[in-house]
C-alpha cells in the first residue's frame, strides 16, 4: 500500500490513479514512490504518469521496489535522477546513486550528454570563462554516472586529481569535482 500525494489515501502500490480521489499519480522513477508536482521534491527526478510508470514496470516485472532498481540500471527514465534520503527506503541494500553536482549558488543535474562554454547538458556553464567550448561529457554507466573530460584546456578534476581526457571516470556521491576553476560537491 502507498499514500496518494494529492488526498492522503491509502491506495494499492501498483495503482496508476488514486481510487479514492481519482487523480492521476506520477511516479518518481529513483524513488519508487508517487509524488506531487512534476519532479520529485526528494531526488529532483522528473515524475512519470502512472499509466507509463505502470506500463513500464510490466515487462520489468514488478514491485515499486524493483521497478526503482530497474529505473536506475537502465537509466531510462531517470535522467534527472538526484540523490536523497527517501532512496534508501525504496531499495533497500541499493546505494544511492549521485545525481548531481552542487555548489553555491549553482546545481548541475546529472543527464547524459555534452558540456562546456558554447553549450550542451548545463547552460549555467556558458557564463564561465575558464571552461573549454566543448569541456566534456556526462555519461551514465550500469553502476551510476561517469564525466569524461575533451582534453580542455584547465581540466577537470574529481578529489583533486586531474582526470585524464578521454578517460570515463565514475561519480560517486561526495566526490569534489573541480570543471576548470568551478568546485562542485557531487550528491
Amino acid at each position: 500500500m502507498i499514500q496518494c500525494p494529492e488526498c492522503r489515501q491509502m491506495i494499492p502500490d501498483d495503482s496508476a490513479f488514486c481510487d479514492q480521489c481519482g487523480k492521476e499519480l506520477r511516479w518518481c522513477p529513483e524513488c519508487g514512490r508517487p509524488k506531487r508536482g512534476t519532479q520529485c521534491p526528494v531526488c529532483g527526478n522528473d515524475l512519470v504518469p502512472g499509466r507509463k510508470w505502470l506500463a513500464d514496470s510490466v515487462g520489468s516485472g514488478g514491485t515499486p521496489e524493483t521497478r526503482a532498481t530497474l529505473g536506475r540500471v537502465r537509466g531510462g527514465t531517470v535522467s534527472e535522477a538526484n540523490g536523497g534520503a527517501e532512496r534508501s527506503e525504496a531499495v533497500s541494500g541499493v546505494p544511492p546513486l549521485p545525481s548531481r553536482l552542487t555548489a553555491p549558488g549553482m546545481t548541475l543535474t546529472l543527464r547524459e550528454g555534452a558540456f562546456g562554454r558554447l553549450g550542451g547538458i548545463w547552460p549555467e556553464l556558458a557564463s564561465c570563462p575558464y571552461v573549454s567550448g566543448s569541456h566534456g561529457v556526462i555519461s551514465r554507466t550500469t553502476d551510476g554516472w561517469a564525466v569524461t573530460d575533451n582534453g580542455s584546456t584547465n581540466g577537470t578534476f574529481i578529489n583533486d586529481l586531474r582526470i585524464a581526457a578521454g578517460q570515463a571516470t565514475p561519480l560517486h556521491i561526495g566526490d569534489r569535482v573541480r570543471i576548470a576553476t568551478l568546485d562542485f560537491t557531487v550528491q
